[in-house]
């Protein structure tokens, strides 16, 4: 039996703090704080996208940008 660590979802950015990080919420009214990669230097974060999200099960206060959703 695999234990799933990670899940996918989306979220909204609410508030762009730096060019790799942000304030958005769930789906469900929750904030998080989102960042990406260095590795993703073509992904822009703008205020009111809705992007995917990967967050550890362990941490839902924190999430991965993937790219658009």
């Amino acid at each position: 039996m695999e234990i799933i660590t990670r899940v996918e979802t989306t979220a909204t950015i609410l508030r762009v703090l730096s060019p790799r990080t942000c304030h958005a919420v769930l789906p469900n009214g929750k904030e998080i704080f989102g960042t990406t990669q260095k590795h993703q230097p073509d992904f822009p974060l703008q205020e009111g996208a809705t992007v995917r999200v990967s967050m550890h099960v362990c941490d839902f206060s924190y999430g991965e940008m993937l790219g658009a959703a």
